[in-house]
């Protein structure tokens, strides 16, 4: 349920971009370092979002040098020095990626059940060292996933209930990591968000629920499935830009709010637009394949 908040590339000025950049790369570093390294492979652009956000209403600017990645160690590139922002995201990512698996063991079945089961030990490693870096009340997370759960296994038409709960757990997150005085502001940016993740994902993976029968809000309840699909993209539209909005009112201005915004007002929306077009209708025509 990751991968959809990232910017939208063709708008960022040169700067915006190697900041970007840049704050992944000190982003893979820090969960390197802190949440074990192979905790690397789990790193999104959700998390590097985060950063930038926190960033942006704590006022404080990512301290960028020359590094050299793992993947890629004979080139040296900008990355961003490892702060109290990075180990945070990086901590949220662990414990988000443990309780996705989690999620993956309960829903999927067959070969990705089993290769779920077999990451698990792996991603508990992650989620104890991310409990030293920023202590969670998991009894309140594990509450609102309870929540997602149950009105998953009641079928549940309402995309806008299940991504409420799942917007929930990201606004905890967020607000943890703001500072005094910017915590309601990053837990409603982080609510906000959330929804969007899950509305995105459901979208997104509604053709491949509809083939084996999974949960998927946007199988069930009235209307045709391009209206449904229509009426996610406008809510999705519409959680984005108040995210922004918020953002604009109670971050600093700086290179990282130019980035959050970006992603926010272009980046997310163009993701909306992608995964909410109908495919059905773009892959076949009167029976036949479209070209």
């Amino acid at each position: 349920m990751f991968g959809y908040v990232k910017p939208f590339t063709p708008e960022l000025r040169v700067r915006e971009n190697e900041l970007y950049n840049a704050v992944y790369c000190g982003l893979c570093v820090s969960m390197g370092r802190k949440t074990r390294w192979f905790s690397r492979f789990t790193l999104s652009y959700d998390a590097v979002f985060l950063a930038l956000v926190l960033a942006s209403l704590s006022g404080e600017r990512f301290v960028i040098k020359p590094g050299r990645c793992a993947f890629a160690p004979f080139r040296k590139k900008p990355v961003a020095e490892e702060c109290e922002i990075l180990r945070f995201a990086a901590a949220v990512s662990a414990r988000l990626t443990y309780y996705s698996v989690l999620d993956g063991i309960r829903d999927e079945k067959g070969v990705k059940r089993l290769i779920r089961r077999a990451a698990l030990p792996f991603c508990r490693h992650m989620e104890r060292a991310a409990e030293k870096i920023a202590p969670f009340d998991g009894e309140y997370i594990g509450s609102c996933l309870d929540k997602l759960h149950a009105a998953e296994d009641e079928n549940s038409p309402e995309l806008d209930l299940c991504a409420g709960y799942f917007g929930d757990v990201l606004a905890y997150c967020f607000g943890e990591g703001a500072p005094e005085g910017k915590k309601e502001s990053a837990a409603l940016i982080g609510g906000l968000v959330g929804r969007f993740i899950y509305a995105a994902d459901a979208c997104d993976d509604l053709e491949k629920d509809e083939k084996s029968g999974s949960y998927n809000p946007l199988r069930f309840g009235e209307g045709d499935r391009a209206d449904k699909l229509r009426a996610a993209y406008g809510a999705m539209c519409v959680w984005a830009d108040r995210a922004a909005a918020e953002l604009l009112l109670e971050g600093s201005v700086s290179p990282e709010s130019d980035v959050a915004d970006n992603i926010m007002r272009l980046g997310m929306p163009d993701t909306a637009r992608r995964v909410s077009s109908d495919r059905a209708k773009e892959r076949t025509e009167n029976g036949k394949r479209s070209v």
